[in-house]
């Protein structure tokens, strides 16, 4: 599959996102999921679980799925009241030097603000420009993960808890 047909979703999102289209998010999906520790059960609550792409969002401040698509890539869309995030699956031969190349390009008129081997912060260079940082994560040999936060570049400051928190609940290949 072509680099420019994987990344369609993670583009089709943020031109969205930048229109100021928003959507009701869905109602609350929580799943729950239990484990066993030496004769104890701990349950373990879910905002996302999908065990085909062995990928999980633990339940963490105000995030809320909004949307879960599954072709070729899985694509997450959790929204905050100020941020949106977007965690796609990513064919492990897209290097994210490619990844960062087609997201420019797909992003139109920005300033990069940011860049490392595995994250890139860009903002529009619109009247209220959106501020995009995405995330490199290497899975396996099969797939990789990116991790897209959107807001307002004036709500940036104020998100930064709200991003940690959700970097630090996304777990890949692990059971809890």
């Amino acid at each position: 599959m072509s680099l420019k047909k994987s990344l369609i979703p993670i583009l089709l999102t943020s031109a969205l996102f930048l229109a100021g289209c928003n959507e009701e998010p869905l109602a609350d999906t929580k799943i729950e999921s239990s484990q066993s520790e030496t004769s104890s059960v701990v349950k373990v609550s879910y905002l996302y679980e999908n065990e085909d792409y062995q990928l999980a969002i633990s339940e963490n401040m105000d995030w809320q799925l909004e949307s879960e698509k599954e072709t070729d890539n899985l694509n997450v869309v959790l929204n905050d009241d100020t941020l949106t995030a977007l965690v796609s699956s990513v064919s492990a031969s897209n290097t994210f030097e490619d990844i960062k190349k087609e997201l420019i390009k797909g992003a139109g008129n920005v300033t990069v603000l940011s860049e490392s081997d595995d994250f890139l912060s860009y903002k529009s260079k619109l009247k209220n420009a959106v501020r995009t940082d995405v995330y490199f994560k290497e899975q396996d040999e099969l797939k990789n993960y990116i991790i897209t936060f959107m807001s307002q570049t004036s709500e940036f400051e104020d998100n930064q808890p709200k991003v940690e928190s959700l970097l630090n609940n996304i777990h890949f290949n692990e059971k809890e």
